[in-house]
C-alpha cells in the first residue's frame, strides 16, 4: 500500500487509502460484536452443565474472538503498510502521530468507523509507534 498521491483533479485526492478504511470498519464492527456476544457470555453461570443456551452462547462468543481477531489482523497490516511508507518517505515518528490521529479523525467524520472514546486511535498509536520503533 502507497501513500495516496496528489493528482490534478482534486476530487480524486484519498487521504486514507479506502482498503485501509474498510479493513478499520470490520475491525470495529468486529470488534463490538465481539464485546457484546462476550458480555452475553458473561451473564452465564458456567460453572453448572451447560445447556444448549449456554453452550451456543459460548460457541458464537468463540467465533466472535476469532472473527475480531481476524479483522484486528487485517487492519494491523494496512496501518503497519501506512506507516512503513511514511518512514520510507522520512516522516519522523512525531509526523507519523499526526498522520495515524488525521486518519483517525478523517475515518470518524466520513463515518467509516465510529467514535470510540478513542479507543481505536489508542490502540493504532500503540501500533504505529511499535512500528516506528522496529524501522
Amino acid at each position: 500500500m502507497a501513500l495516496a498521491q496528489r493528482v490534478t483533479a482534486e476530487e480524486t485526492f484519498q487521504l486514507v487509502p479506502p482498503v485501509l478504511a474498510a479493513a478499520a470498519a470490520a475491525y470495529q464492527r468486529a470488534h463490538a460484536a465481539e464485546l457484546e456476544q462476550l458480555t452475553l457470555m458473561g451473564q452465564q453461570d458456567l460453572s453448572v452443565e451447560w445447556t444448549e443456551h449456554v453452550r451456543s452462547t459460548v460457541l458464537t462468543a468463540r467465533r466472535r474472538i476469532h472473527e475480531a481477531h481476524e479483522a484486528r489482523v487485517r487492519f494491523r497490516d494496512q496501518v503497519r503498510e501506512f506507516v512503513a511508507a511514511l518512514r520510507a518517505a522520512g516522516e519522523p515518528t512525531s509526523s507519523v502521530l499526526r498522520y495515524i490521529r488525521s486518519m483517525i479523525q478523517l475515518l470518524e467524520s466520513t463515518g467509516a468507523v465510529v467514535p470510540d472514546g478513542r479507543r481505536l486511535e489508542s490502540e493504532v498509536f500503540a501500533w504505529a509507534l511499535e512500528d516506528c520503533e522496529s524501522r
